[in-house]
């Protein structure tokens, strides 16, 4: 639809540029060839934030929702299938909670549509703030300007409200629903009207409470390293130590798979741009619109290997023992991310770079690496390279995004439906490593 002349609002688009914005925006990357703005319709455009809707909480999730509506039954498989994806909690009514988390969605947007209006300086439309709504929760990353937000970087309440739509979208629906009904029974306890809330007594589960604190942190860690980071960088000169602040916020929260910019990244320093790459990778949450590694999957990483340095058999997150097969997942996950990213950036330097020796590469190495990072962990970031790729090399973004959006988990149950048990052991033996 995106290639055809009735959508383009100058001459068509190419087929794979087509393919890949609509790969992007299913993907909530944000990573494009070209300026959607420029080059599609209105229609166009609504095309787009429908592809993020479908992107942000998964076309399964509709349509099991509609399935609810018409009263058709789903089968038990496919019922707990939709529940593994969103939910971590077998407690839960499924048609209750999907019904919630379609609310939630929505109803975020709209908050943030009324109040990214309200606060858009002189230029910003009604269509720009809604586009931006969508694109922020969603973790999209698409913006109405072909330099995303770098136009509205001295709007600081703006940022601000782009900021919070994006941290909500990357919590996950799991928590933001535990959330709610907590501040709810809370107003119930306080004589408040309680309008969507059924629990008596509602806590915060474990798996909660490490997703915010895990997310507090990178938040927090982040900020000030890039702040530090930037302090001495000569392009800052004018600026000054709040609006620096605000700038290391943004682009750490940002970094975990949103995609928007107040800055050309090709302004920070490499310690930054590394810092970034490493908050790409972990990503926002489970059950969530953003991608990368996850922040639970990180948590259980570092336990594991404090668990190793301290000589211990068990893993501990706050007082709470993992047990082995969720450390193997982390594990299995965190070694399908690497591999997944070094083969994407070894294909992408063999599409773009071809056989060209290291100093007359037409790219550089490090800016393949970073669109592979960025396009694996759905965040949309680049080093001004999108538009530079050939057609073979968008394709094999687009198969990047597309693994990054199936996410790791679909990798481990694939695998595990190929276990087999062994009757057998093989012999142990001992080599010196390191």
């Amino acid at each position: 639809m995106l290639s055809l002349e009735a959508f383009s609002a100058n001459k068509p688009v190419s087929i794979v540029d087509a393919f890949f914005v609509a790969t992007s925006a299913v993907c909530v990357t944000g990573l494009s060839p070209i300026d959607v703005f420029s080059e599609f319709t209105i229609a166009g455009q609504w095309i787009i934030i429908a592809l993020m809707q479908l992107g942000c909480l998964g076309i399964i999730t509709y349509t099991t929702l509609i399935f609810y509506i018409i009263g058709k039954n789903i089968s038990l498989r496919d019922r707990l299938a939709v529940q593994q994806s969103i939910v971590c909690s077998n407690v839960f009514s499924l048609r209750k909670f999907i019904k919630r988390i379609v609310f939630f969605v929505f109803a975020f947007e709209c908050i943030g549509f009324i109040f990214l209006l309200l606060l858009s300086p002189k230029g910003v439309t009604a269509f720009d703030a809604l586009f931006l709504a969508v694109s922020a929760f969603c973790n999209a990353g698409f913006a109405p300007w072909p330099d995303s937000l770098i136009p509205l970087r001295h709007c600081w309440s703006f940022q601000i409200v782009i900021m919070l739509l994006i941290v909500i979208g990357g919590l996950g629906f799991f928590v933001i629903n535990e959330i709610v009904e907590k501040v709810q029974h809370s107003c119930k306890k306080s004589g408040y009207y309680n309008l969507f809330s059924t629990a008596e007594s509602k806590k915060l589960s474990f798996y909660s409470k490490v997703v915010i604190t895990t997310t507090i942190g990178m938040l927090a860690s982040g900020s000030i390293f890039i702040f530090l980071s930037e302090l001495g960088n000569t392009i800052w000169s004018d600026a000054s130590l709040g609006e620096r602040f605000l700038t290391a916020c943004f682009q750490t929260v940002t970094s975990r798979t949103a995609g928007f910019a107040t800055t050309d990244l090709v302004g920070f320093t490499d310690i930054t741009l590394l810092m970034t790459v490493f908050l790409m990778f972990i990503g926002g949450s489970p059950s969530s619109a953003a991608g990368g590694i996850k922040t639970t999957t990180f948590r259980v990483l570092l336990a594991s290997l404090a668990a190793q340095l301290k000589g211990r058999k068990q893993a501990v997150i706050q007082n709470r023992a993992m047990n082995s097969q969720i450390r193997n997942n982390a594990m299995l996950l965190f070694y399908y991310a690497i591999l997944t990213i070094l083969m994407g950036t070894f294909l992408l330097a063999i599409t773009e770079n071809g056989l060209t020796h290291h100093g007359a590469a037409r790219i550089p190495l490090f800016s393949l690496f970073f669109e592979v990072v960025s396009a694996f962990s759905t965040t949309g970031l680049s080093l001004n390279i999108t538009p530079l790729l050939t057609d073979w090399g968008k394709i094999v973004l687009c198969l990047v995004m597309f693994i990054g959006k199936l996410g790791p988990v679909w990798l481990i149950t694939t695998i595990q439906q190929f276990h087999t048990e062994i009757a057998y052991a093989y012999p142990e033996e001992s080599i010196p490593i390191g």
